[in-house]
């Protein structure tokens, strides 16, 4: 017989132990994934972009841009951009016979962006054209688009 007490954990002590650890890897797990929800930041999609050259662009034409956020129009002063979010909730406007037009609430724009039929109040804003100025050389220059820059309707980029 053994007289010596036995230091072994039993059975209960050992799962408790374990059901103990379960829950606090859980708790650990349940605690990164609500801080990583919490901190998420919606990608904010590229505000410039590199476009064609100016030839790409004739006269009295609109080209849609930038994966339809933007469309360069060509009149007889130069180049111009007109931004596609719509100015009533932020939807892109797509090009329709008068103009441009917002798919999600209806509103209409003149071919300048001027508001012609509502919700929206405000005219779409111009965003600002460039040249590339490394387009110099053996390679044609190209215009840049940067939709974070708003500029004046009069604005032209002369081509």
């Amino acid at each position: 017989m053994n007289d010596h007490p036995s230091t072994d954990p039993s059975r209960r002590d050992f799962l408790a132990l374990v059901g103990r650890g379960a829950l606090w890897v859980t708790a650990g797990v349940t605690i990164v994934a609500l801080l990583r929800y919490l901190s998420f930041t919606e990608p904010t999609p590229p505000q410039v972009f590199m476009l064609d050259e100016p030839s790409a662009y004739p006269l009295d034409t609109t080209t849609p841009v930038a994966d339809g956020r933007a469309f360069i129009k060509h009149d007889e002063r130069g180049l111009y951009a007109i931004n596609a979010t719509c100015t009533h909730l932020g939807c892109l406007v797509k090009q329709a016979q008068t103009g441009f037009e917002c798919p999600c609430h209806g509103s209409q724009f003149t071919t300048t962006g001027a508001v012609t039929n509502g919700p929206a109040t405000s005219p779409l804003k111009y965003a600002a054209l460039s040249i590339d100025a490394a387009g110099k050389g053996p390679t044609a220059p190209r215009v840049i688009l940067d939709l974070s820059q708003t500029v004046e309707a009069s604005f032209r980029l002369a081509v």
